[in-house]
């Protein structure tokens, strides 16, 4: 009787530990910081979101001056300066909501494209369960430098 259940025990600490391995085998980790900084159509969206932030700062900068220039020359005609105002400032609310949409839509693109580059990459690797590098202190396969190739490849070749 002991026999058998020190066989039983015994089948049982090898299957758990077969479970084991087969689970941090098909658990990979991928480092979504590193994507975005090394991914080239993600350093072309941020480079182009500096180039505009820069823009509506500019753009700013000639409503105040063009204010300023309004008020010294009819100092005696607060409503020009108020409809003034008004008219640049609506200008640039709608300027700022269109590259605001603009960039909402571009980050939703980039994260679609890195979702399923992440999801192609792991499918070719048979890894059931992708996490966050940053959430895993051992163990997964790191998948991010395959996935960052296949997301640089396809955006070279896509001539983007």
């Amino acid at each position: 009787m002991k026999r058998v259940a020190i066989l039983a025990l015994s089948a049982l600490m090898m299957t758990t530990a077969g479970v084991r391995a087969f689970a941090a085998d098909s658990i990979g980790t991928v480092d979504y910081d590193k994507l975005v900084r090394s991914y080239n159509k993600a350093q072309m969206f941020s480079d182009d979101m500096k180039a505009k932030e820069a823009d509506l700062e500019k753009t700013r900068a000639e409503y105040v001056k063009q204010i300023r220039e309004t008020k010294t020359k009819q100092p005696n005609n607060p409503v020009a300066v108020d409809q003034l105002e008004k008219t640049l400032e609506d200008k640039l609310n709608a300027q700022v909501n269109s590259y605001r949409n603009q960039q909402e839509s571009q980050a939703k693109a980039l994260e679609t494209e890195m979702t399923t580059a992440i999801e192609g990459v792991a499918r070719s690797k048979s890894l059931s369960v992708i996490l966050a590098k940053q959430t895993v202190f051992v163990g997964g396969t790191d998948i991010t430098n395959d996935v960052l190739s296949r997301l640089n490849a396809s955006s070279a070749s896509s001539g983007k």
